[in-house]
Order: C-alpha cells, then sequence, then structure tokens
C-alpha cells in the first residue's frame, strides 16, 4: 500500500465529507475532540454525506439560513423506539411506505435519504451501526478579533438497535420503520427495511435498507439543523451476506457480455448503492460487512507480463546465427508451454456449468493462437531469408532499446564562447558489450512472451503476401505500459527486412502508423526514429541484400506542427536561428541515436542551432543531422534518417511513415501523395505491406464515422493488382481498453467480423490469459469517485478537488521532498476543449483562490514557517491541439 495515495485520500475525504478537525489549533476542537467550524456553516463547509430536508427538489430558493440552537444540550445516549407495527401518521409527515418514494429521495438532488440494496440469506442474523452528525450553532466573541461570532459544533450520533439484531421484514409485511429517538424526542432519521423479493437460488431474500432525514423545510428554506451530516450504515452478518442476482439480459446474442460473465465470474455483487456507494469486506471467505459508501475506490490491480521457467527470449542471442538451436529450443518450449495451459483450460471448462459455450469459444481462439504460433516457429526452420530477417529484427530491438534510454545530453558555451556536449554517459552503447551499456543493464535485451509469440503468429503473412492470416485483423490488447509499442515496432522492422531481402530494391513505404491525436504521433515518432535508426544502420552494412536506398521514417501531420513545403522549412530554420520566431517545426528536440540536445541552443548572446543543417544545394533543404561528433549520423552524406517536410515525403516516401488520422483527409487535394502508395505517375511500382493504428478505442463515435469512410480509400490505394493478384496491406490494430473490438474492426476495415483476432487471446478468467496475470500483491491504479449532492454545481465540486489535490501532495507526511514528486504534478484529461478551456480559467482564479481558503482555515497564513513553504500554481501546461507543435514534445520532455 502506498502511505502517500492513501494520506492523499484521506484529506480528500475531510475536506468534502468531514469532520475535519484541526486538533493543533486554538478554538477548533470541543473537549471531546469533536470539531468546531469556525469559517464556514457546516453546509458550505462539507459537499458529500450529507441528507437534506425533503421537499428541497420541488424548492426553488435555497436559501442559507440556520436556527440558533442552546449549546447547553448535552450529547446523550441515542436510543429507539420499537419498530412501527401500523402506519397511522398522515400528511406531510405521514410515515414513506412506498419504495418507490424512498427511491425518489435517494436519488434527488438535495437527496433525504440513501439507501442500500443487498441479499440476505433466510434465517440470517444481521445487526446495524448507524452514524452521522448534526451541527449545533452557537454565538460567542472569537478569541482573536474580540467581536460576536457563529460557531457551528458537531454532534455525532450512532445506533445500533441496543446491539440487538433487526426485525426484517416478509412477503406478507413488507416494509418495517425504526424510528431514532433522543431522550424520547425523535431525531428526525428513521430506518425503513423494504422486502423486495424472493432469490429461490441462494435461499435467501432481496431487501432495500434505506436512512432517511424526515424533516420538512420550512418554507422553502433549507436550515443547517434540519440536516444532518457524515451520515451512512454498515451491516453486520456473521453467516455472511448472500451473492447478490444477476438482472436477466435481453440481448443475449452479445457475445461481449457472455465472455466478460465468463472471465470475470469469480467477482460477485454484494451490494447496490442508491444515492450512494456501496462497499464490503470479506472475512474467512465470507462477505460479513456491507456498508454505504460517499467515497468509493477501488484498486485496480496490475496486470504484468507472464514469465517462462527456461525461456529467456534474449534479443542478442536471437540475433547470433551461433545461438539459433538454442533459440528454437525456447519457442518451441513456449510454445508447448503454451499448450499445456490450453489443456488445463480444456479440463477446467468441464467443471463450467452455464458458461460451456462461450468457454469453448475461448479455448478455440488460443489453439488458432498455438497453431499460430508454431507454424510460425516451423516457417524460421526452414526458410532462410525469414530467418535472415528474424535475426536482423532482434538486433534492431536490442539497439533500440540501447540508444533510445540514453538521457538527454545538452550543448552549452565555454568562457571562450565554444560550443560543447555535456555529455551524459560514458560510452555511446555497443550491443556486443554489456559494459557500454547505460543504467541498469537488466532491463535491456530481453523479449516478453507475449511480444515474441505476437510477433510469430505474423511472420507468415509478411512473408507471403497472399497468406490466408494476412487478411485477419490482428488486435494488440494489452494494459498501458505493457510492452504494446515494442510488439508492432518488432513487427515493424521485421516488415521491413524481409521486404528488403525479397526485392532489395522494393523500396517504396512500407508500414504506415496512424495516431488520432497529435500528442500520441509525436510520443511515438520519437520512440520508432530510434528503431528505424538501427535499420539504417545495419542497412549500411549490408547493401548487398538489403539496397542502397535508405530506410527512414517520415512524420506526417498538420501544418501546425511540422512544415508543408522545403521553402517554409527553410525559412523556419532562419527564423529560429535570428530569434524572430520561437516555434521550432522541426519536432525532434533530441537525437534519436545518442541523445543529444538538437533545437536551438542559447546562453546570453550566444546562439547556435544543433540537430538540423541547411545544405548549401541550390534548392536548400533542411536536414537532421547530428552535432555530436561520436553519434553516427554526425558526418556529412549520413545525416539521421528523418523526415517532417511533406514536401519530402511525397518526394522520396520514407520506408515507415507515422501520421494521424485527419492527414488522410488531405489525399483528394494532394495528387502527389500518391507516392506514398507506391504509384508514382498513375503506375504501381509498390505497396505498404503494414498498416498500424495504435490507440484503436480513440476511433469512436463521429470521428470513427469519418475514418470509416477514408479507409475505404486507403485501402484501395494499398491493393497492388499486379501479377493478376490482389495482395491488401496486413492491419495491426493496438489498445489497452475497448469493448466490441470485432464490430468497431469491421464498421472500420469491412474485413468481416470472423477476421479480427484479439492477441492474446483471453482464457477462462481475466486475471490469467498465459502471456499475462494480474499481480495481485503489486500496487495498481485507483480509482475514487466523490458524490457530492451539497454542491451548487460540477464547477465548484472540481475547483474544490483541484485545490485540495495541490495542498495534499503539498502536505503528505515524507522523509525526504522527493517522495512527493509522483503525486505533485495533477494530470487532468477532457471530453472536449471547451472543458479544458473552462479549467485553465479556474487555474488562473477559482483554484488559486480557493487554495488560499484551506490555508487561511487552517491559519497557516498566520504561521511564518508554513506560510514560506505553501503551495502556489506558478505554472500549467496544455497537451492538446490549441498549442503549437512544437510545444508538445517540450512539455512531454518535462513530464518525463
Amino acid at each position: 500500500m502506498d502511505k502517500r495515495r492513501e494520506q492523499i485520500l484521506d484529506m480528500i475525504k475531510r475536506e468534502f465529507i468531514g469532520p475535519d478537525p484541526l486538533k493543533d489549533l486554538k478554538g477548533m476542537v470541543q473537549n471531546n475532540g469533536e470539531e468546531i467550524l469556525t469559517s464556514d456553516p457546516p453546509r458550505t463547509r462539507y459537499l458529500a454525506g450529507i441528507l437534506f430536508p425533503q421537499e428541497s427538489l420541488v424548492e426553488k430558493n435555497d436559501i442559507f439560513e440556520d436556527d440558533q440552537i442552546d449549546y447547553n444540550s448535552s450529547c446523550e445516549e441515542i436510543v429507539v423506539t420499537n419498530p412501527d407495527k401500523e402506519n397511522v401518521s398522515s400528511g406531510k409527515n405521514e410515515l414513506l411506505e412506498n419504495l418507490e418514494e424512498l427511491m425518489n429521495l435517494s436519488y434527488a438532488y438535495k437527496q433525504s435519504a440513501m439507501s442500500l440494496t443487498l441479499t440476505i440469506k433466510r434465517n440470517s442474523i444481521v445487526t446495524i451501526d448507524l452514524h452521522g452528525a448534526k451541527y449545533e450553532s452557537l454565538n460567542q466573541k472569537d478569541f482573536e478579533s474580540g467581536f460576536s461570532k457563529t460557531y457551528y459544533y458537531r454532534k455525532p450520533f450512532c445506533w445500533n438497535n441496543d446491539n440487538k439484531p433487526l426485525e426484517l421484514p416478509s412477503h406478507r409485511k413488507r416494509m418495517l420503520h425504526y424510528t431514532i429517538s433522543k431522550n424520547d424526542v425523535e431525531q428526525n432519521i428513521k430506518l425503513h427495511i423494504t422486502y423486495r423479493n424472493q432469490v429461490n437460488k441462494f435461499d435467501a431474500d432481496t431487501y432495500t435498507f434505506t436512512m432517511e432525514n424526515t424533516n420538512i423545510m420550512d418554507g422553502g428554506v433549507i436550515r443547517d439543523s434540519d440536516c444532518f451530516f457524515q451520515c451512512g450504515f454498515k451491516l453486520h452478518c456473521q453467516n455472511g451476506f448472500s451473492i447478490m442476482p444477476e438482472n436477466p439480459r435481453v440481448n443475449i446474442e452479445d457475445q461481449d457480455y457472455e465472455s466478460n460473465r465468463l472471465l470475470y465470474r469469480h467477482i460477485k455483487k454484494y451490494g447496490i448503492g442508491h444515492g450512494c456507494s456501496v462497499d464490503w469486506s470479506f472475512d474467512n471467505g465470507h462477505v460479513t460487512k456491507v456498508w454505504t459508501e460517499i467515497f468509493p475506490s477501488y484498486e485496480i490491480k496490475p496486470i504484468v507480463p507472464s514469465t517462462i521457467d527456461g525461456v529467456s527470449l534474449e534479443m542478442h542471442k536471437m540475433a547470433n546465427q551461433g545461438s539459433i538451436d538454442e533459440v528454437y529450443r525456447e519457442m518451441d518450449l513456449m510454445c508447448s508451454s503454451y499448450y499445456e495451459w490450453i489443456e488445463d483450460l480444456v479440463e477446467d471448462s468441464k467443471k463450467l456449468d452455464d458458461h460451456n459455450e462461450t468457454a469453448k469459444k475461448h479455448i478455440d481462439n488460443c489453439k488458432s493462437c498455438y497453431d499460430r504460433m508454431v507454424d510460425g516457429v516451423l516457417l524460421l526452420r526452414s526458410n532462410e531469408k525469414v530467418r535472415k530477417a528474424f535475426m536482423l529484427m532482434n538486433e534492431v530491438m536490442l539497439m533500440q532499446q540501447l540508444h533510445y534510454n540514453l538521457p538527454l545530453s545538452e550543448w552549452d558555451f565555454d568562457d571562450n564562447n565554444n560550443v560543447f556536449l555535456n555529455k551524459k554517459y560514458e560510452f555511446l552503447p555497443n550491443k556486443d558489450d554489456t559494459k557500454t551499456w547505460f543504467g541498469d543493464i537488466k532491463r535491456y535485451g530481453k523479449w516478453r512472451p507475449f511480444q515474441l509469440a505476437f510477433i510469430l503468429i505474423n511472420l507468415r503473412s509478411m512473408f507471403e503476401k497472399n497468406s490466408k492470416s494476412r487478411d485477419i485483423v490482428d488486435l494488440i490488447w494489452f494494459p498501458t505500459g505493457g510492452g504494446k509499442t515494442e510488439a508492432y515496432l518488432g513487427l515493424s522492422a521485421y516488415t521491413i527486412f524481409i521486404r528488403r531481402l525479397l526485392n532489395r530494391e522494393d523500396f517504396g513505404t512500407t508500414i504506415l502508423m496512424r495516431y488520432t491525436l497529435r500528442l500520441l504521433t509525436a510520443q511515438q515518432y520519437e520512440r520508432a526514429a530510434t528503431m528505424i535508426c538501427a535499420c539504417e544502420m545495419i542497412r549500411s552494412k549490408n547493401v548487398s541484400e538489403l539496397g542502397e536506398k535508405r530506410i527512414t521514417i517520415g512524420l506526417w501531420v498538420g501544418v501546425s506542427t511540422t512544415p508543408n513545403r522545403m521553402s517554409d522549412a527553410v525559412k523556419a530554420y532562419e527564423s529560429l536561428y535570428a530569434g524572430s520566431k520561437d516555434e521550432n517545426p522541426f519536432i525532434m528536440l533530441k537525437c534519436p541515436w545518442c541523445g543529444a540536445q538538437m533545437g536551438l541552443i542559447r546562453k546570453g548572446h550566444n546562439k547556435t542551432i544543433r540537430g538540423y543543417k541547411k545544405t548549401n544545394e541550390r534548392n536548400k533543404k533542411i536536414v537532421f543531422q547530428c552535432h555530436n561528433e561520436e553519434c553516427d549520423f554526425s558526418k556529412d552524406g549520413n545525416s539521421l534518417p528523418l523526415m517532417v517536410v511533406d514536401e519530402a515525403i511525397y518526394e522520396k516516401p520514407p520506408t515507415l511513415l507515422l501520421g494521424t488520422v485527419d492527414k488522410f483527409a488531405m489525399l483528394p487535394y494532394r495528387p502527389e501523395a500518391q507516392n506514398i502508395f507506391g504509384i508514382y505517375n498513375g503506375v504501381r511500382k509498390s505497396s505498404p505491406d503494414l498498416i498500424i493504428q495504435d490507440e484503436l478505442h480513440l476511433i469512436s463515435g463521429p470521428l470513427g464515422s469519418m475514418v470509416g469512410h477514408y479507409e475505404t480509400m486507403v485501402n484501395e490505394l494499398c491493393i497492388d493488382r499486379r501479377n493478376h493478384s490482389i495482395v491488401k496491406p496486413k492491419i495491426i490494430a493496438s489498445t489497452a481498453t475497448i469493448s466490441k473490438a470485432k464490430e468497431q474492426c469491421h464498421a472500420l476495415y469491412a474485413c468481416g467480423e470472423n477476421n479480427v483476432f484479439q492477441f492474446p487471446p483471453s482464457g477462462l478468467s481475466a486475471g490469467d490469459s498465459f502471456f499475462a496475470y494480474e499481480d495481485a500483491a503489486g500496487i495498481g491504479r485507483k480509482y475514487v469517485g466523490i458524490f457530492a449532492p451539497a454542491s451548487s454545481s460540477l464547477s465548484t465540486t472540481s475547483i474544490r478537488l483541484y485545490a485540495s489535490l495541490l495542498y495534499a501532495a503539498n502536505n503528505i507526511d515524507v522523509d525526504t521532498q522527493s517522495e512527493k514528486d509522483p503525486y505533485w504534478t495533477n494530470l487532468a484529461y477532457f471530453n472536449s476543449l471547451r472543458e479544458l478551456g473552462q479549467t485553465a480559467t479556474w487555474i488562473n482564479a477559482d483554484i488559486t483562490e480557493y487554495l488560499h481558503v484551506i490555508y487561511r482555515r487552517r491559519r497557516e497564513d498566520l504561521d511564518s514557517e508554513k506560510y514560506s513553504k505553501r503551495r502556489y500554481i506558478n505554472r500549467y501546461e496544455e497537451l492538446t491541439s490549441r498549442i503549437r507543435g512544437d510545444k508538445i514534445p517540450e512539455n512531454l520532455q518535462e513530464l518525463g
């Protein structure tokens, strides 16, 4: 458990729900330890966990006004009358018997009730702990100013029915009511228990428990004295509560639904909240406690790649012809281990009752994956060129890892105004000498089993252009950070080499890699650029096999990010050097091979440009050329194989082209763009072999509809009809979160739902796919919700949340300041630019102001030591289409 994270969550809970007694401050805590509110009334101070007086839903005036209550009353024990056997009340205060009315009170804008529905085994003993608080106001002299001031004293209450079991209603008497009293005076809090229905499958019955504030607003005014704060209740059952029955589903043909039922069959539901959330805890395998929750949280345990005993999957070994027999042995072992796992699934599936058909489909998918893996190994053994391309791919991916992870080395000026490089490495890495590898050498040079398996299942489709597997859309479905990018970069390297080995003159664009956002495109361009540099290094040493044409990479995005014409690039270069514009349209800020800084270097009056070079040709061009003399791409005539200018991309199409999906909308207006698809002056010379669509889940809604239309055109441009056959490119998609994947892929690519293959295929449970498993002991992402009906608007809730997060990150208890770093920067996602713009306005005004409110409430503005450490919002950055394209890599670099 991350104690820092728990501290932050505790601070947020105290800020939104309370109580938040400031025990170290004079006049802020009662003698019994309960809080005193001195700055704000409770309904202003807290936004969640409140039950309001009734009829607030129909009142238009929400006026703050508080009765004066005598503080002399004592906090005595609260008792309960016997359950009401009859309903004799009438009028507005009549006892609510209708469950629908109780639900309406729970779901109201300013709710007067909270409810919990759960299933209880028959003849079970159920007890309850119900709690809440009222705040009593008192006018007294402020010890600081001397003026009269209203203070609010917290008066908690709790009730457990004198530790007696609750009487439960039945199908004959469907509702019982408990009226809570204090000194024989009703406190206007009632507990209702409603019988819902029988669950014969579990020999149980379903009930709804409702905590209701029966106060009625007087004249449409909501008074703090009529509200109850920090409300909730917990139910106990020693025998354990029963599982909630599943809701019947009309669409029984929904394969996704049935798959999820199978995969998550071990995850059961033990309660449903109404106007609140619900949580539960296990004791010896049984759920013995269920409670209402205003601040729900859930930690998703990390899904981590599996390891296989006896299988190292070392890239260096796989790139060495002398180790090929050992490589085959490891691959055979990986395949056989997977087969044994599938056999275990078959046995386990026999124990399933109502999931047999779905389990069979999952197992069939796993068997299909196994067959393709074995076929890939057989192809490696039988075909020399496939084996050669595979080995070169491993060499490339090892070099890519070694060079991509080099730190940024910045340029500087010495006292004589000479430029020098502050190198952050001792040696540039040599793949054959681990002593030259930067940092922890254990993180380099190994495939994860799912990555290599993914490449194996696609070896044949990239080698045989008419193979059946080429028509399959393979979808990599793996959690963020699990290594999806390395998997399809490895396949890309193999595709480049097998194409050149089959025809050294086939040098057109081989791969189209597409993203939906400029942010993702620029980020992945840097990563892929290192891989392409490694490919080019290998090509230059194997010209006889791989041809004389360079292996290059291009970035194809809008003019707001990169220049469209070379003349624009030259002007941008000159403007950058002259300082007339601070904008850098060349994207790359770090050499992808050696890590040297690229761009404008400025120190005082001294300035120079590193990494970009203007040629001396008549038609001047801008090329990427590293100025680090140790770099392999620093020599004239051997510039970095990078392209960002549209004109250059059309003239000499890059081997790998990265672009945004919206860029393809320009195809009808750019006839020269046909060169990208291997069509020169209307004649087909080559065609792309591989299309990679990353972050597939982002192509949805209206964007998905538009992309689907253009996809038809792109597919047609990619089809090679030479040699009297139809050759289509292989399509790979990648995502971390998606539902109905087959339907979406078919809607985009018209491939047919049966031609979509999810990799790795699911087994019989969500926590195990052989290639990945759920790490129950690991620290995962925690999702937290807050329901704040007392807030005047969502804006108010958001503003307070941002301010609270900023304050909490600065005040967690840690040994060193560096421990705060993971929680120091808040990263916010938005559904629209409108929401983003609104938040930007809040940062400059409302969030800053409320952050000051928190400091003032805690009197930290009066403590010179604490005031010196208080936090200010000095800076915020955007990663959106609203900012200049060159700012995206800069901001990402700083975040890293």
